[in-house]
């Protein structure tokens, strides 16, 4: 019987024919050392055969179980890279498996893809909702809300025009009343452009970028370089929203966290990807331990960057070092057609 015969049997039968060719070799080994030790006692000659033939069978036993075991210990590993948030694109080995276990490890393979499968399709619906969810409370501020404050402001106005001789302190009130409705309604309309910025939709994502740098960057003090030259055209909806979303959680991090004096950003459009990437020179990190942390104490930031990413089947790359700044990269395939 062949090696790759002997490998396409079960385990368990494999077992017993390297155990019972053991049980042979030793008992030829036995009978032969029998003539050539003569005088040895033959107790002491017959425990020294049964103990190297109890090693024997422990060894051999070991090791098929250890091989036929192998892709359930892969199958463990890619749950565990799973749990841990990391690539789980790993190879199941079955050179010489169980055929038995084989098919569970395939079995239990299938599952996780399912399941990975599903998490992505429940993680892009979930996306997608909050999205839709921002642009409803955004229209709803826009709508109504600030509607309400204008006519306000606007009563404001002919109060304070009717008010006549009035007390000073009255005049001086209804004067910080406007101002305050004045001030939150600038505020409504920065919150209902962070929500969703209608330019996303209208202009696209090179405007919305350069909006959201002057509006949030403009007085932090930070230079900021942003090379937009080779991204012209519009992308698909679902490819501008993740891009969008992925700079400005990039960008906040820097404010945040980066204690930096400059920050660039470059975004490419070429045929069939797109790129973008940003760089500062502040404090770095460790991506590995932030990554694998899952928000519990670092928060969602880069999780949400690379979440965003992979779903639209792309990858994120980043580098950082304590006094090297910090690299985010994005690469995200576009399908033919998509760049106009």
């Amino acid at each position: 019987m062949t090696m790759r015969k002997l490998a396409s049997h079960p385990v368990f039968g494999r077992i017993l024919f390297a155990n019972g060719l053991v049980v042979v070799i030793v008992a030829v080994a036995g009978a032969l050392a029998s003539r050539l030790w003569s005088g040895v006692p033959t107790g002491l000659l017959a425990t020294a055969i049964a103990v190297v033939g109890i090693a024997a069978a422990a060894l051999t036993s070991y090791v098929l179980v250890r091989t036929a075991l192998h892709p359930l210990l892969d199958v463990s590993r890619i749950v565990e890279a799973v749990r841990k948030g990391a690539d789980p694109h790993l190879v199941v080995s079955d050179d010489q498996g169980d055929p038995d276990l084989s098919a569970i490890s395939a079995a239990l393979m299938e599952t996780v893809d399912r399941l990975e499968h599903e998490a992505r399709r429940y993680s892009s619906r979930l996306l997608t909702s909050i999205e839709d969810e921002r642009r409803r409370i955004g229209r709803e501020l826009h709508d109504e809300t600030s509607q309400t404050l204008a006519a306000t402001l606007i009563n404001l106005d002919l109060v304070e025009k009717g008010l006549g001789d009035c007390p000073p302190d009255v005049r001086r009130r209804v004067t910080t009343s406007k101002e305050l409705i004045g001030h939150t309604m600038e505020q409504i309309k920065l919150l209902v452009y962070d929500l969703r910025p209608s330019m996303l939709d209208d202009l696209g994502l090179i405007p919305a970028l350069r909006w959201y740098i002057q509006s949030h960057l403009g007085g932090t003090g930070l230079i900021v370089d942003a090379d937009f030259a080779g991204a012209t055209g519009r992308l698909a909806g679902d490819t501008e929203t993740a891009l969008y979303r992925i700079a400005q959680e990039s960008l906040a991090n820097v404010v945040k966290h980066a204690r930096a004096t400059r920050v660039s950003l470059r975004l490419q459009i070429q045929p069939g990807y797109a790129s973008f990437a940003v760089h500062d020179d502040g404090v770095g990190f460790d991506p590995d331990e932030v990554l694998t942390d899952r928000g519990e104490r670092y928060g969602l930031g880069l999780l949400s960057i690379r979440e965003r990413a992979e779903l639209l089947g792309g990858t994120l790359n980043i580098a950082s070092s304590r006094d090297g700044g910090t690299h985010v990269y994005v690469v995200v395939p576009l399908e033919r057609g998509a760049h106009e």
